[in-house]
């Protein structure tokens, strides 16, 4: 018996710098869906700030913070999906 806590099964072949990108693609794909929800819930959120009678200035920041920082990830997103931004940029 071994001092792991868990053994893991070795894979019935080597693990490939393809099969490495094909895995990386699938998370980036599925993000786009929760990507696109969180912003379209701040956008809500930042609208609803506005139309707020509130005198908390850093709650107002936060939430329209938020929601500018969602578009623009949004917009990341979509322009790595084209090709047009790389990550190390």
């Amino acid at each position: 018996m071994s001092d792991n806590i868990v053994e893991f099964p070795l894979p019935d072949r080597p693990i490939t710098e393809s099969d490495i990108d094909k895995l990386h693609s699938e998370a980036f794909r599925d993000l786009e869906g929760p990507i696109s929800d969180c912003q379209s819930m701040a956008k809500i959120a930042a609208q609803m700030m506005c139309n707020a009678s509130t005198m908390d200035g850093e709650l107002v920041f936060a939430v329209c913070n938020t929601s500018r920082m969602l578009t623009t990830l949004m917009a990341e997103y979509h322009a790595a999906w084209h090709g047009e931004k790389r990550g190390d940029q």
